[in-house]
């Protein structure tokens, strides 16, 4: 059977539909040059000869055998990511591939593509593939990162029929050592705040150890998020940094929309905080840029997300306190709560995971110590009864 006069479509034994479509004439023999594809129904086979045929004739048809894996990258991110995901998810997507990808296996082409190769890349980015030109290579989560990529674009290309099979699933990609969890101990965060208590932001840092926010939610915070009759916030969106300088984003999952309970101590501070925000916009009038924030710059305008985490390091120099990263505060929020008791169930929620067990993974170092304090303190329990009836035995035994 034909499809629309544009190639061969036949039902084989199997129940499968075979296409084939003439790309051209062999320049040595003449003969006619065909590319077949199998597809579960005749429909599909006809929209993939329709396909080929609008590519030939608009001319950006290119044989399979020739495309290479730079080529198909590119469309790859084009038609497939870019509709789909986020900007900045894209925008991560297409640097790596530009930066790491195409240099070293773009010219490849895709249907020559093969398992070592992949392998090869691996290795030489773990030994010395830092795109800034510095000693050392890529950690084993980035190298993950490309491996995701490229297993993502070949299985694809695989629906497509460029390739037969994703040689990404015959590599051994690093092993990701499990990444200790840093967060700040009590008497840290004490003399941290100490120390905050002189910056601009201290509210904003204050705020982050009592609720647990992640960076992009609390620089994303507006007061139409924050309840401070009932004292909760809501978390409705993130700021986050993109090419074009940072935007807002709604949070990535269901269970990253969520309400916070705002602890005491906090609450008074926000209060006092919009407060002072109120008189600086009656003093500055329209120079101030109010797109309701409850933390920005002195002006109204964005905080920007890499000059806050730095802020913060200068801190930390400031209150001599071990370096750590931002996101450490949220797993120090956590953390507290563990020892004082809150069940993982409760810390999911505050936190916005969409899964109990990254909760629990991310938190299993604070729950082995807490083991160890439980056994001591059933231990006590133990011991009280075990008093208790031998009074009670010294009694019987008077009586």
């Amino acid at each position: 059977m034909r499809g629309h006069g544009e190639g061969t479509i036949t039902k084989r034994s199997d129940g499968r539909w075979m296409a084939q479509a003439s790309v051209g004439r062999n320049p040595e023999t003449g003969k006619l040059k065909r590319i077949t594809k199998y597809f579960k129904t005749r429909k599909e086979a006809a929209a993939w000869l329709a396909q080929v045929s609008h590519e030939k004739a608009t001319g950006s048809f290119v044989e399979p055998a020739r495309v290479t894996l730079g080529e198909w990258l590119a469309r790859w991110l084009d038609v497939y990511v870019k509709p789909s995901v986020r900007d900045t998810t894209y925008q991560n997507y297409e640097i790596l591939t530009r930066v790491h990808i195409i240099p070293g296996l773009g010219d490849k082409p895709i249907q020559k593509l093969l398992p070592g190769d992949l392998q090869a890349f691996y290795n030489a980015k773990m030994e010395g593939g830092r795109a800034d030109g510095k000693d050392g290579g890529l950690s084993p989560r980035m190298v993950r990162y490309l491996h995701f990529l490229l297993g993502a674009a070949l299985k694809q290309a695989m629906k497509e029929g460029l390739v037969i099979r994703n040689v990404a699933e015959a590599t051994s990609p690093p092993r990701q050592s499990k990444k200790e969890i840093q967060y700040l101990t009590t008497e840290e965060i004490q003399r941290f705040l100490q120390v905050a208590q002189q910056s601009p932001y201290f509210v904003a840092l204050i705020t982050e150890l009592g609720t647990g926010l992640r960076r992009g939610e609390l620089l994303g915070l507006k007061w139409e998020d924050v309840d401070l009759k009932r004292g909760v916030i809501t978390v409705r969106r993130q700021l986050v940094r993109a090419k074009g300088g940072p935007v807002f984003h709604e949070p990535k999952t269901d269970a990253g929309v969520r309400t916070v309970t705002i602890p005491e101590e906090v609450l008074c501070e926000l209060k006092a905080h919009k407060a002072r925000q109120a008189e600086i916009k009656l003093q500055f009038g329209q120079a101030y840029e109010d797109s309701g924030l409850v933390f920005c710059q002195g002006f109204g305008q964005l905080i920007e997300p890499r000059g806050f985490t730095r802020h913060f390091d200068r801190l930390l120099v400031k209150a001599g306190i071990r370096h750590v990263s931002f996101h450490s505060l949220r797993h120090t929020h956590a953390t507290e709560l563990l020892r004082l008791g809150i069940n993982l169930k409760t810390i999911q929620g505050r936190l916005g995971h969409s899964n109990f067990n990254v909760t629990a993974n991310f938190y299993a170092h604070v729950a082995n110590e807490l083991e160890q304090e439980a056994a001591e303190k059933i231990n006590e329990v133990l011991k009280c009864s075990k008093i208790a009836v031998i009074n009670v035995n010294a009694v019987n035994l008077k009586s």
